[in-house]
């Protein structure tokens, strides 16, 4: 990389677009950030009895989500300790052992290497196995259900990195009557873009929302987002330490208010869906979360992005998972409140479908600026440029929450979540914002 290009995030809101096509770059983020953030891999009721499993990767490392004979949900590098092989090829399931497909290397749940084939006749015995089980995982911990693990002996606590965050989880988690139902399957695609463009439009980007998806306004079709900048002016963004990012907090009780009307028109029991949800939240919370209702849609650094917009519209879980610098493959899931009737469930996989999914409106919005935004700056000139992200830049202390919001609040409209995000991603990478050091 050109020295004079180095100086990757300036101090006035500028970055530089080789850091989303540099591979020096890309294989330090797999080192420096995804090996050492705590990273999002799912729910415990993914995984609600004993064998239960699914897979999922971190980083670029496949890993099986497993929970053991004992109740303890572990999470283990889904790679053969003998060849490396993958053990698990299937996306969920529930197993007692695996079994290698190429030499037969079997591991228990709690990962120890129970089996291996003509042990005495082709190692004479002397394969120390307690050596050989699989390689586990460093730290897992759940917040409320919310399953992560982290590849770092040394890292902060998963309370620490969440810090203020979890003032507004646990408004998103505190509202249903039951818990957050994973609905079955995943959905699943490969994008042709960087890991860091799809984070940073949860984290911050509410700027392309009356234009990337003005579509969603013009046709006679339900409001996925039933408040908006256009019709409520007390909304938010809000950033928090670690690089994460809400987008439209709001904090006057709009969004209580709109699923009220929302419920009107789809009848009684909609309606006293909402107002026992209502309820269950003044029981759980402070006033202050309670107002705010829901989140609309946010990101944890590094790629772990969520929306919920309304109670009657589903829970959206999106990875982004990094397969080089400019290619991710998306997983989505759709979550529900368990204890919703089963016409409010039936409706927010509708409107997942219709909206946030691959082939949904907004879903092919998104992955169409994505890969749209990459393609266009891959060449030798567009890579000598700058992104602008210097929206709201120097204004970011002049707005004050009348309900006193943790974390540092911004503008419906502002560009400080992009900015937090890439702050926090140049500390983990090892170098600071105007500085011109080659990572």
């Amino acid at each position: 990389m050109d020295e004079a290009h180095a100086n990757y995030l300036s101090d006035d809101g500028l970055i530089s677009r080789e850091i989303f096509f540099d591979s020096d770059i890309y294989h330090k983020e797999l080192e420096r950030v995804f090996a050492r953030a705590w990273l999002f891999l799912g729910h415990e009721n993914q995984v609600p009895d004993a064998g239960d499993y699914f897979t999922n990767y971190m980083g670029e490392d496949p890993v099986i989500i497993w929970r053991d004979r004992g109740g303890k949900i572990r999470v283990f590098l889904n790679s053969c300790r003998h060849r490396g092989m993958r053990l698990c090829r299937t996306d969920f399931g529930n197993a007692s052992h695996f079994t290698c497909p190429f030499h037969g290397w079997s591991y228990s749940s709690e990962g120890a290497l129970t089996g291996v084939p003509f042990l005495k006749d082709a190692y004479f015995g002397d394969l120390d196995r307690k050596k050989w089980g699989l390689y586990e995982v460093a730290k897992v911990e759940s917040y409320r259900g919310l399953l992560f693990a982290n590849m770092d002996t040394d890292c902060i606590s998963l309370d620490e990195f969440l810090g203020d965050l979890k003032w507004y989880l646990d408004v998103l988690l505190s509202r249903t009557l039951g818990e957050i139902e994973i609905l079955p399957g995943r959905q699943r695609y490969r994008c042709k873009t960087n890991w860091k463009i799809a984070g940073e439009n949860f984290a911050g980007d509410t700027y392309h929302l009356p234009y990337s998806h003005g579509s969603l306004f013009r046709v006679d079709a339900p409001l996925l987002n039933p408040v908006s900048y256009m019709n409520s002016p007390n909304l938010y963004s809000v950033t928090t330490k670690h690089g994460h990012g809400l987008c439209g907090v709001s904090a006057a009780g709009e969004r209580f208010e709109a699923d009220l009307k929302l419920a009107e028109e789809l009848g009684v029991e909609a309606r006293e869906y909402v107002e026992e949800t209502k309820r269950r939240l003044d029981e759980a919370v402070s006033r202050e979360q309670a107002d705010v209702y829901t989140l609309a849609f946010g990101n944890i650094f590094p790629n772990f992005s969520f929306n919920n917009f309304s109670a009657l519209r589903p829970y959206g879980f999106y990875l982004w998972h990094p397969k080089g610098p400019s290619e991710i493959e998306a997983w989505q899931w759709s979550g529900v409140d368990s204890e919703a009737p089963d016409s409010i469930k039936e409706l927010c996989r509708k409107m997942f479908q219709r909206q946030q999914a691959a082939a949904g409106i907004a879903g092919q919005d998104d992955t169409e600026n994505f890969e749209q935004v990459t393609e266009a700056t891959r060449g030798v000139v567009g890579q000598s440029l700058d992104f602008n992200y210097q929206m709201g830049f120097g204004h970011e202390d002049k707005i004050i929450s009348p309900s006193k919001l943790p974390g540092k609040l911004g503008p419906y409209y502002s560009e400080q979540g992009q900015r937090n995000y890439y702050k926090y991603w140049a500390e983990m990478m090892g170098f600071e914002a105007g500085t011109s050091q080659k990572i």
